[in-house]
């Protein structure tokens, strides 16, 4: 009766899956991703008859068994992230090997997702989806012994917390009075590693949210403490990162002053479940910020979906307002609409006087860029 009764709960899971993801995952199974549901600490409850063509083992095998038994020993650590960013509430995807029956090691992905108690919010099981890197069109460029040096990076990163957080002042322009500093990550080792890079690589190897926690983290006890009265932090976080459970938890008792900068490592699918995210973090008195406007996903879409307080135009419209009349076109319409809907513009990537006097002259109230103030460690922006 008790396997009967893990098998049941897996099916029940399984079911889940389907109904948070919104697909038919019995046709996943087909095309060959294994479908499976796992108790908090990894034990197997439930996988689908896909287990055969991935790993070679009967359904009816796993179950019982701990999913950690078939990683590979040098994925144990990233797994391990990958479990608590799953127990955090998050969706999360990670890449890893996984032994095959006869130990030959597979490299594959997996999404989780959770199901909590609806009355105690406690964890109760872990569904996955997982499926062999070889069968994604999408495949990521990295070869195996650039993810593993890679992961080992971040991994460490991780580990010894080595994020400095620098800030840049974003600026009322009528007054030149700052209003808001942004919080920006700063590595440690070859300065070739440009900080997007670090946080494309977290992404691609499953270790996003956990960097984007930590830099959010630790930019946050640096700077809410000593900031001036009245001047807010701005911090960037992508969707599945402010899911994340202890997201609103890195600003304490002040998230009334974070600004949230939503960025786009992943496109955004379901806008009804990013709004939902957000809610804690306004109802705390927080806001939200569509960062990039005009460059990779950020649309008119997200400003209609998800509301947000404030829009940053991106760096590559800024750049062209002097000699480009579309971009000075495009940013004349931008204010106007944002004047009608209450939300304030912030033009990114201000590096010329001649630039600061063409964005006033649009109606453009807010800038950051070089030329207002450059990314430095907390005390010397407070000096400043």
């Amino acid at each position: 009766m008790a396997a009967d009764g893990e098998a049941q709960r897996g099916f029940i899971g399984q079911q889940r899956f389907a109904a948070q993801e919104g697909r038919d995952w019995s046709f996943a199974d087909r095309l060959g991703d294994m479908i499976s549901a796992h108790a908090p600490d990894g034990t197997y409850r439930y996988a689908s008859a896909a287990a055969r063509d991935l790993l070679g083992y009967e359904p009816e095998e796993l179950v019982g068994t701990s999913a950690y038994d078939y990683f590979h020993p040098d994925d144990l650590p990233k797994v391990g992230i990958a479990r608590r960013g799953a127990l955090g509430g998050a969706a999360f995807r990670v890449v890893y090997r996984l032994r095959r029956k006869g130990s030959e090691y597979v490299w594959a992905e997996t999404t989780n997702r959770i199901v909590s108690d609806p009355e105690t919010d406690a964890v109760v099981e872990i569904l996955g989806c997982t499926r062999l890197i070889e069968h994604r069109e999408t495949a990521e460029a990295l070869d195996v012994e650039e993810r593993d040096a890679c992961t080992r990076r971040i991994e460490n990163v991780l580990a010894n917390e080595t994020i400095d957080p620098v800030f840049q002042p974003i600026v009322e322009l009528e007054s030149g009075r700052t209003i808001a500093y942004e919080a920006l990550s700063r590595f440690p080792d070859d300065q070739s590693y440009a900080p997007k890079r670090w946080f494309d690589d977290a992404w691609r190897v499953g270790l996003g949210i956990p960097l984007e926690l930590l830099a959010a983290r630790i930019a946050a006890a640096a700077a809410l403490p000593r900031l001036p009265d009245k001047v807010g932090l701005s911090i960037n976080a992508s969707p599945p990162t402010v899911a994340a459970q202890g997201f609103l938890q890195s600003f304490g008792d002040r998230s009334d002053r974070i600004a949230v900068e939503v960025t786009e490592h992943l496109r955004v699918d379901d806008y009804e479940d990013v709004r939902l995210n957000l809610s804690p973090l306004r109802a705390a008195g927080g806001q939200v910020a569509i960062d990039d406007f005009g460059a990779g996903y950020a649309s008119l879409q997200h400003i209609l979906k998800i509301s947000p307080e404030w829009i940053k135009l991106d760096i590559s419209l800024t750049e062209r307002i002097g000699r480009d009349p579309t971009a000075q076109a495009l940013a004349t319409a931008l204010v106007t609409f944002a004047e009608k809907i209450g939300v304030c513009v912030v033009a990114e990537g201000i590096e010329a006087a001649d630039d600061l006097a063409m964005l006033r002259g649009l109606g453009i109230r807010y800038g950051q860029g070089f030329h207002l103030g450059r990314p430095e460690p907390l005390e010397k922006v407070l000096a400043g």
